[in-house]
C-alpha cells in the first residue's frame, strides 16, 4: 500500500507553509527511507480508487476523509491526536489563566473522533506525542477504550534529517553566539507561548547579549532548515521552552529533540521529559527565575553540558528518532491487517 500524508501542501511553492507541513514532509522522507512508497499530497491529488494508508490531521480529518472522499474500503486510516481539532469551537477556545483546570473539563474533540471511526471504519489507528493521560478524565476514558489503536511517539525531531542525527556528536566549541533560538512567538497569554516567551526566553537572551533569534513573530522571521541548524550549532546555549498546553499535558515539543539531535544543549522547562529520561540525565527547571539562572550557568560553562548531551543524544540515535519509531508502528499495522509491507 502507498502511504499518504494528507494535506498542507500550499498551492504555490512560495506561499507560507502551514505548521503541519513540516512534520508531514519529514515523515514522508522517513517512510521512504524505510522502503515504503510514501507521498505528501493534498487529497485531490491522490488516486483513492486503490487501497492506501492515509495519515490525517484536520484538512481533512479522518472522518471527513471517509465521508467526503470515497477512499477504497480496504484502506487504513490513521488520525493524528492533538488537544484541539479544526472546529470553530477549538479555534476560538481560550485556556483561561488556569489551563490545567481547563483541560480537566475539556472534552477532547479530536480524541472523540475515535468513537466515530470505530463505527464507520474497521481499519483505523491514531498517533500523537506521548502526553499525560491520567490527569484528564475525558481524555483518559477515550484512551483507555482505544489503547490498542493508539501509538504514542516522541514527537521530534522532525527537523534534523536522519543521517545528520546518526553522525551527530556533542558540539562544545566554535560558537558565534552566546544563545540561539529558532521558533514562533504565537497566540495570546492564555493560548500560546507568550507567557513562556516573556518569562523564560527573553531574560535568557538579554543575559546572553550576543544571541540569534528567528522564527515567525520575530524581527528576522522564519528561516530555512539549513539556517535553523546552523544557528543552533553556533550557539553556546539553545533555550528550550514549551507552549502552555504542551506543559499542561507534559508533551515534549520538537525543539528539545532538534537541539540535542544537533549535539547542542538547553535547559528544558517541561516535566514531560521525565517520561523519556531520568532526572539526572537532563537539566529540568520549571521555575522561570531558576530556569534563567541555570541557563546562564551552562552558557558560561559549556564543558558542563557534555555529559547531558552524550546521554540524550545516544538515546535519540538508538530509539527516539522517527525511523526507529515508525518502523515498529508500520510493521505492527501491516501485520495486524494481514498485509505484506
Amino acid at each position: 500500500m502507498n502511504i499518504y500524508l494528507v494535506g498542507y501542501q500550499p498551492k504555490f511553492f512560495f506561499k507560507s507553509k502551514h505548521t503541519n507541513w513540516w512534520p508531514w514532509n519529514y515523515l514522508k522522507d522517513t517512510f521512504r527511507l524505510l522502503g515504503y512508497q510514501a507521498y505528501h499530497l493534498n487529497i485531490q491529488k491522490i488516486d483513492r480508487s486503490k487501497p492506501g494508508i492515509y495519515i490525517c490531521w484536520n484538512e481533512p480529518d479522518s472522518i471527513s476523509l471517509i465521508e467526503n472522499y470515497k477512499i477504497h474500503p480496504d484502506s487504513i486510516v490513521i488520525q493524528k491526536l492533538t488537544s484541539f481539532d479544526g472546529s470553530p469551537e477549538s479555534a476560538n477556545k481560550e485556556w483561561t489563566d488556569k489551563p490545567f483546570e481547563f483541560f480537566k473539563e475539556w472534552h477532547w474533540p479530536q480524541y472523540q473522533k475515535l468513537d466515530t471511526l470505530n463505527k464507520i471504519w474497521p481499519r483505523f489507528y491514531a498517533f500523537g506525542a506521548l502526553t499525560d493521560v491520567d490527569s484528564f478524565p475525558q481524555k483518559k476514558a477515550i484512551v483507555d477504550k482505544y489503547k490498542e489503536r493508539i501509538f504514542w511517539i516522541p514527537w521530534g525531531t522532525m527537523t534534523v534529517p536522519y543521517d545528520h542525527i546518526m553522525k551527530s556528536k556533542p558540539i562544545l566549541e566554535g560558537f558565534e553566539y552566546d544563545a540561539g533560538f529558532v521558533g514562533s512567538k504565537w497566540g495570546t497569554r492564555y493560548r500560546g507561548n507568550i507567557t513562556e516567551w516573556e518569562t523564560f526566553l527573553e531574560p535568557v537572551l538579554q543575559a546572553a547579549g550576543n544571541y540569534y533569534l528567528a522564527g515567525k513573530g520575530t524581527p528576522k522571521g522564519p528561516v530555512s532548515v539549513a539556517e535553523h541548524e546552523r544557528a543552533l550549532i553556533k550557539s553556546k546555549l539553545c533555550p528550550i521552552i514549551h507552549a502552555t498546553s504542551w506543559k499542561v499535558e507534559k508533551g515534549i515539543m520538537d525543539r528539545f529533540w532538534t537541539v540535542f539531535s544537533l549535539g547542542r544543549f538547553g535547559v528544558i522547562d517541561n516535566e514531560g521529559i521525565l517520561n523519556f529520561y531520568n532526572q539526572d540525565e537532563v537539566v529540568l527547571e520549571t521555575n522561570p527565575g531558576e530556569y534563567v539562572e541555570k541557563s546562564v550557568y551552562y552558557m558560561k560553562h559549556v564543558d558542563k553540558q557534555k555529559p547531558y548531551i552524550e546521554r540524550i543524544l545516544t538515546r535519540i540515535q538508538t530509539e527516539y528518532n522517527q525511523k526507529e519509531v515508525w518502523n515498529k508502528i508500520l510493521h505492527r499495522i501491516f501485520t495486524e491487517n494481514g498485509i505484506k509491507p
